[in-house]
């Protein structure tokens, strides 16, 4: 038995180290080329550019069906099926992202009818969901620990990015090739992760309806759940830019940017300990309880630490990186460093959504906090700007991750075991045998 578990703390160690690894390349790579880019188009400019991006990332969620929070319970309950329910979900996701780029078209040609850059910039960034789709494959190699074959393909595409952007900025381009970034980098990542996946694994392409409609019937509340936290995570840009205008939104954005840039490091963990944890529900409650508890405090206290350094250090952060024509980023970069930790928790505390088959309460979370959000967007914009859409981005995670769970009897548990977490620090260095 201890054989055993050694063998499944050094996959998860292993896999930890490649997901840092790439957080880390990208974020060298981030940090150097995003900063220029920022620099180079200006606040208005890089405003239309994330203006676009939160339009796309509405309808991201749309086109991942919400599979990537259950697909690897099937992967590991059903691993002899895995091949099958992987090009099962891909091709779902290939469909309704062709759907999704006509509808973003016709859209933004309504609400932009006669701003053609803006049109142009958010269709060509639109084109990126037909690739994202075999970003399913990714979540093979988690259900494995084999993660260290994503990171390569990530990184790849990242440095292609990095050099394309490089170029651009270098020759002086016009901001519409820049929208396509996130297309050539989502082309990338499929190609190698594809060519990872064939080669370890001697398989045919092959698609079923029954599994398909296992998979929906299982993510269903994670689209509407996912649709929601979208429109609360990306409703303050979108309110900014019809509130106060594209400018604003590219200093909020480089404030947003910053705040996750430490996530490298939880997001690793929780990937990694998503499959591990979701093994030790059929071994042990007690287990299982207890390594939740203990990835929480991890994400509560490195959260903490972080949060306290940018909040001491954000106006410096700014001046540094981006320079005086971005300084009104430093108020709410503070704020948003806060607001991280909570989302943080919300992704961790998916995994004992899964576990305790509670998929259909996350709906109702984020639906509150989209109600909390847009209020206070509303009310806060217009009173304290930019700084305002970050305190009610604060007040809706704190709502979503722990205030909407204990008004249901079934998952005031998650709630409690995240208290819990906070009073227990020792349990992120405790093992148990």
């Amino acid at each position: 038995m201890n054989f055993k578990k050694d063998i499944k703390l050094n996959k998860f160690t292993n896999n930890t180290i490649w997901l840092i690894l790439e957080k880390v390349f990208q974020l060298f790579l981030g940090l150097f080329v995003g900063v220029w880019t920022a620099r180079y188009l200006g606040p208005t400019n890089f405003g239309i550019l994330n203006y676009g991006a939160s339009l796309i990332a509405f309808f991201t969620v749309i086109c991942s069906l919400g599979l990537e929070n259950v697909i690897i319970k099937y992967f590991i309950n059903d691993p002899k099926k895995s091949n099958t329910f992987l090009f099962s979900a891909i091709l779902m996701r290939l469909i309704v992202s062709l759907i999704s780029i006509v509808i973003i078209y016709i859209i933004v040609s309504a609400i932009h009818y006669n701003e053609q850059l803006i049109i142009t910039v958010i269709t060509l960034q639109s084109l990126a969901l037909i690739f994202q789709s075999f970003d399913t494959i990714d979540y093979w190699f988690q259900s494995k620990l084999m993660s260290k074959y994503v990171v390569l393909g990530k990184s790849i595409a990242r440095l292609v990015v990095s050099i394309w952007k490089i170029y651009l900025l270098a020759s002086g381009a016009s901001l519409e090739f820049f929208a396509l970034s996130s297309t050539i980098e989502a082309i990338v990542v499929s190609f190698v992760l594809g060519l990872f996946y064939f080669k370890l694994n001697n398989v045919k392409i092959s698609f079923s309806k029954k599994h398909s409609k296992a998979l929906l019937l299982d993510s269903y509340h994670f689209i509407l759940s996912g649709l929601l936290v979208s429109l609360f995570t990306q409703i303050d840009k979108i309110m900014i830019a019809n509130l106060i205008g594209q400018s604003s939104v590219g200093v909020f954005s480089v404030a947003a940017n910053i705040a996750v840039l430490w996530y490298f490091v939880p997001l690793a963990v929780i990937n990694s300990a998503r499959p591990v944890i979701l093994d030790n529900k059929k071994e042990s409650n007690l287990k299982y309880e207890d390594n939740l508890k203990k990835l929480y405090a991890f994400i509560i206290w490195i959260g903490v630490f972080v949060s306290l350094v940018v909040t001491l250090l954000s106006y410096e952060i700014i001046h540094i990186l981006y320079g005086t024509q971005y300084l009104k980023a430093a108020a709410p970069l503070a704020i948003l460093t806060w607001s991280s930790v909570f989302s943080l928790l919300g992704s961790a505390r998916n995994i004992w959504i899964v576990s305790e088959n509670a998929n259909k309460y996350t709906k109702y979370f984020f639906l509150m906090g989209i109600i909390v959000n847009f209020l206070l967007n509303y009310i806060f914009i217009g009173l304290f700007g930019i700084v305002g859409a970050a305190i009610a981005t604060l007040m809706a995670q704190i709502t979503t991750t722990i205030i909407a769970p204990l008004l249901f009897a079934k998952t005031k548990k998650s709630t409690q075991l995240m208290v819990c977490s906070v009073l227990l620090i020792g349990l992120i260095f405790k093992s148990k045998n």
